[in-house]
């Protein structure tokens, strides 16, 4: 068990709002819905144009820049791979191994204060099993493949952290619940987020470390809390380090910053500030910024040093 009692907290949308709204201070401009379909390049191989589709125009709206920068998060890759070939006039390249996996959250609402409202991150590192009846275990079973699992031992991770408000709410995760949804390269717009079950699993794993919330569970087990339950994907690499320069393999003036696994919200900030070098040209940090160019996937010896373990990996949340 895992009590992280000096953890911040912070509203990731509020913070998304704030940098947009002052990005357009500077200037920026939005263009939504609207998709990449490609770039075109000068003879030298420079970027000179981005070319968008948007919606009721037949032709591709043409924007012209120096710099096209990929920040698509569980789409970079399929982007990746457009800036490479036939979209982008680049110079081809390997295949970036970029993976995607869901990710999910539940938001219940502690109506039985079951956690005190300042209480600190508590993460469950042990393995789990679920509190069923007898009869649910063997029901369970007879179903087969995933929902036999549940029956079983489970891997730990779950999270819980209390959420500001009146009543307060319950911040809930548990990776393992999504560990057999395989996800495309093109990943669902829609991810698949199990709902209400995703919520009940994760309920049940952490009425182990706080046997209070068991009173969200009735006597026929059903779940009587209320509970509601989001989520997308966490994109990144083999080595779990961020994607954070020019695009290898794609034409002078693309660039990425992709990659930032489960730590996006804290890493967002000073990724953007070493994206914003490498654009401009500035000087870079020497102690990191080497370490997370999209090019290192380019080196074989790379790749088999992660697949080894010879290489070090990022930090898996």
């Amino acid at each position: 068990l895992l009590v992280a009692s000096r953890a911040g907290w912070m509203s990731a949308q509020q913070m998304g709002m704030e940098l947009l709204s002052k990005a357009r201070d500077a200037g920026a401009a939005t263009l939504i819905p609207s998709s990449l379909q490609g770039v075109r390049t000068a003879s030298d191989g420079q970027v000179e144009a981005a070319l968008l589709s948007v919606p009721g125009e037949s032709e591709p709206l043409e924007v012209r820049t120096g710099a096209v920068v990929n920040a698509a998060g569980p789409y970079a890759g399929v982007v990746d791979a457009l800036l490479r070939g036939g979209g982008g006039e680049g110079g081809g390249g390997r295949e970036l191994p970029l993976q995607n996996e869901v990710h999910a959250k539940a938001v219940l609402r502690d109506d039985l204060s079951a956690v005190p409202g300042d209480a600190p991150m508590v993460v469950w590192t042990d393995p789990v099993t679920l509190p069923w009846s007898e009869e649910e275990a063997e029901a369970l079973l007879e179903i087969g493949g995933f929902e036999a699992s549940l029956a079983g031992s489970l891997p730990g991770g779950f999270h819980l952290r209390p959420y500001p408000g009146k009543p307060h709410s319950l911040l809930m995760l548990w990776e393992a619940i999504h560990a057999d949804v395989a996800v495309p390269r093109e990943p669902p717009e829609e991810a698949e987020l199990r709902g209400s079950l995703f919520a009940e699993l994760t309920l049940r794993a952490l009425s182990r470390a706080v046997p209070a919330l068991g009173g969200y569970l009735g006597e026929d087990g059903s779940m009587t809390a209320n509970v509601s339950v989001d989520g997308g994907y966490y994109s990144k690499a083999p080595d779990n380090l961020p994607l954070i320069g020019p695009a290898a393999g794609g034409p002078r003036g693309a660039y990425m910053c992709a990659g930032l696994s489960g730590y996006g919200i804290m890493a967002a900030n000073a990724a953007g500030e070493l994206l914003a070098k490498h654009v401009t040209g500035a000087p870079l940090p020497e102690a990191y910024a080497a370490g997370f160019l999209p090019e290192r996937w380019e080196s074989e010896e790379y790749r088999r040093g992660v697949e080894s373990g010879a290489v070090g990996k990022g930090f898996q949340i």
